[in-house]
């Protein structure tokens, strides 16, 4: 029995000493870690500063040991204009218009929700101000946009609630105005962040943290272990060893195909020692440290990349051990990737400063676009407050849309903030908007603003450059993405031409004019949703009429990313209904400029893809095995609507 014990025991043993080896050679920088001297002079290498080493070096000078630790000498923290003096008037300025509004007595009905309001807001303040410190980190920058997202959020509320209490309407945009100002300053703090460190001309910024780096290193080691059946659980008595055959089908396959330098990744020793100088690396948050990273986890991840796609294709029959593996180096190598934010110093230094100090690319077109948002929003912001004395008491609802246009306009700033390519993803979000401003502007509850006064019309003048801004005029040759989906809308629209001819329907005459005209060296998103709109027209027809209808799911997801984000605001503003019920007073007509502001959104959503949004459903769960039957026996649902009731029937017969 003890030597079945010792054997049981032994092959772990073993294993823990390797992932301790490993874990040694990864932190201390050790060679060999059997080498005991090497080990202390790491250890003392490490803590050098700790007043234990620096008593054990004066003892082995032959000196006294040290008892007390010396004194360090005071460190003063440095605190730029945002973090220090300017985010303190803004805390101050935020603390006096909630205790103006907690203690004014025409509020003193809904005291407790303003109280409460108190408490969430600076939780709010305190947590972003310290995760934007430190905006570096991808988890605080996250955070950081988080937090500000919700002090605007409290700033559109306040808004809303102004709007509905006349006899206080300057006392809470006053508070909006605060929790602007504290909002925007988040922004300016993490650009200071990241400019701080000196990028120069880098674009490096960290997608994930230090901890998740280490995380996916154990992973990607374990997967390895799991592959080549090092793990006692690594297969069981009754399971087919798929894990080793593919293990010995990937060694010959790279034989075969000339990467024999891709066999000591299956080295757990080489996996492990390789991913560790990357994480080592990436812990150095400093500009040296970041700008190492970027300049050679490229070429240090190129054989991971490389087996991922040698190794993909090439097993037969798929391996649930290999493809664990796969992923996990996929996992991994995509870390490393550079995420948004770097746009972010754009905003928190002046653009005479990027010449030379912060690199010599200049600014591109996004760079541009979002400096020139930020420049606008104080504009847009300061002309809103200024027309609400005379709007709130004339049209509540017009007051309403711009107060919304001023929320979507920190949202596309946000969007632009968090975007690393000219007109990507995040950036067509943010165009979603541009089409809410035309709504307001010329829709059915258009803001009768033009033309009453000089002040009106540079508001007018500032949202339509905002429109623009979002929307800009795109080269076809240079925006590969657009010049795709313009060319997949052509497509399309030439199948949807050719079955409306042979159904003798008249065809759309937006679609006839976009197949008709040449092809343009320039256009906008707004030229590619026409043809999009009528190809979605033709589809609802053919629907009513049973004929199949017209999709390319890259076009789709191409304008979707706008729907998408039209239709969340639309969620918000619904959800948001008894919030501003329980804040104002039931004479208000609240449900007038609420409904009014949805339709506006749903207007912007037709003016997109020319729909309505679609139904919001639930989470669908995949069927299991009994519901499965019950849709081949029963065509019962796989929802489980239409399951006999059993129970009910037996009942009857009793």
């Amino acid at each position: 029995m003890a030597s079945s014990n010792a054997l049981s025991i032994t092959p772990q043993s073993g294993q823990d000493r390797l992932v301790l080896d490993n874990l040694i050679r990864r932190e201390l920088k050790v060679g060999d870690p059997s080498d005991p001297n090497q080990v202390a002079q790491a250890l003392l290498t490490r803590y050098s500063a700790d007043p234990r080493a620096q008593a054990i070096g004066q003892e082995s000078r032959g000196l006294p040991f040290l008892q007390t630790a010396a004194a360090a000498p005071p460190v003063v923290q440095m605190l730029t204009a945002a973090g220090g003096a300017e985010w303190q008037q803004a805390q101050d300025d935020i603390n006096t218009d909630l205790h103006h509004l907690t203690h004014s007595a025409l509020l003193k009905d809904v005291a407790p929700e303003l109280r409460g309001w108190g408490q969430a807001i600076r939780a709010a303040l305190s947590e972003g101000y310290n995760a934007a410190r430190f905006g570096l980190d991808p988890r605080n920058r996250d955070k950081g946009f988080a937090m500000r997202r919700q002090l605007n959020d409290y700033a559109r509320l306040a808004r809303l609630v102004g709007a509905h209490t006349p006899a206080m309407l300057t006392d809470f945009r006053k508070l909006a105005q605060s929790l602007d100002e504290a909002a925007n300053l988040l922004l300016v703090i993490m650009g200071e962040a990241l400019a701080n460190v000196g990028f120069g001309g880098g674009r490096y910024v960290p997608q994930v943290a230090y901890a998740d780096l280490q995380t996916r290193r154990d992973a990607a080691v374990y997967a390895l272990r799991n592959l080549v059946g090092s793990t006692q659980t690594a297969y069981g008595p009754d399971d087919w060893p798929r894990g080793l055959d593919a293990y010995r089908q990937l060694n010959d396959l790279l034989e075969a195909q000339g990467q024999n330098d891709l066999r000591s990744l299956l080295v757990e020793t080489e996996l492990a020692r390789t991913m560790d100088e990357l994480v080592q690396r990436s812990g150095d948050n400093t500009a040296d440290g970041l700008r190492s990273v970027g300049s050679t986890s490229l070429l240090a991840l190129e054989r991971f990349r490389r087996l991922v796609a040698v190794g993909r294709r090439g097993i037969s029959p798929e391996s649930p051990a290999l493809y664990a593996f796969l992923e996990a180096l996929q996992l991994f190598s995509s870390a490393f990737d550079s995420a948004g934010g770097f746009r972010l110093m754009k905003i928190a230094r002046p653009p005479l400063l990027f010449y030379g100090l912060y690199g010599s690319t200049g600014l591109d077109d996004a760079d541009r676009r979002i400096v020139d948002l930020a420049t606008r929003r104080g504009l847009v912001a300061d002309a809103i407050d200024c027309l609400a004395g005379t709007c709130c008491t004339s049209n509540k609802s017009c007051l309403m849309l711009l107060d919304k246009l001023l929320y979507d306009l920190d949202r596309a700033i946000d969007l632009y903030g968090l975007g690393f390519d000219n007109f990507g993803t995040t950036e067509r979000r943010a165009a979603a908007y541009a089409f809410l401003i035309d709504q307001v502007l010329t829709g059915q509850f258009a803001c009768k603003i033009a033309g009453v006064d000089a002040l009106d019309a540079e508001l007018l003048d500032q949202l339509k450059s905002v429109a623009l801004s979002l929307r800009p005029t795109l080269t076809l040759n240079t925006d590969a993405a657009f010049n795709k989906a313009y060319l997949r809308a052509r497509g399309l629209g030439e199948e949807v031409r050719t079955a409306l001819g042979d159904a003798h329907v008249a065809e759309p005459q937006d679609l006839t004019k976009f197949l008709n005209d040449p092809l343009p060296a320039k256009a906008s998103i707004s030229d590619l949703c026409v043809p999009y709109r009528a190809i979605s027209g033709v589809n609802a027809d053919f629907q009513k009429l049973g004929i199949p209808g017209f999709a390319d799911l890259e076009l789709d997801a191409y304008i979707g990313v706008m729907e998408q984000e039209l239709c969340l605001q639309l969620e918000m503003e619904e959800r948001w209904k008894d919030l501003v019920h329980s804040m104002v007073a039931n004479c208000s007509q609240i449900d007038k400029s609420l409904g009014e502001l949805r339709t506006v959104v749903q207007s912007a959503v037709r003016a997109v893809v020319g729909h309505d949004c679609l139904d919001r459903r639930g989470i669908n769960l995949p069927p299991t095995l009994e519901t499965s039957l019950d849709s081949i026996v029963d065509r019962v649902e796989r929802s489980g609507l239409g399951r006999p009731n059993r129970v009910l029937a037996l009942q009857q017969r009793r």
